[in-house]
């Protein structure tokens, strides 16, 4: 999230837009926070892009998901950046050290 804020105000030091790719609750809370970034992308990541599921599905839990291409700035008032690790998920390194 830092380099993000510094890539902004270089942005802004140069009258551009920046918009973040594709990290979901990340992008959110800094789109929400920064004038010169209008919105943030949302990949598609259901199988055949027939339906809108959360990016990070199945590790993280309480991901929001845009209504009609918004959200609403309440969706991600809730404490760090609103999503939890999903208890059921097999957590591993894939490979050792």
């Amino acid at each position: 999230m830092t380099e993000l804020i510094r890539i902004s105000a270089l942005a802004d030091a140069h009258s551009t837009l920046v918009v973040p790719h594709g990290s979901s609750v990340y992008s959110y809370h800094f789109v929400a926070t920064r004038h010169n970034s209008p919105f943030a992308e949302f990949l598609m990541m259901a199988p055949e892009a027939d339906t809108i599921v959360p990016m990070f599905t199945p590790l993280l839990l309480d991901e929001p998901l845009p209504l009609n291409g918004r959200m609403k700035v309440s969706e991600l008032d809730r404490p760090g950046f609103g999503v939890r690790l999903n208890p059921a998920c097999d957590l591993h390194r894939p490979y050792h050290r």
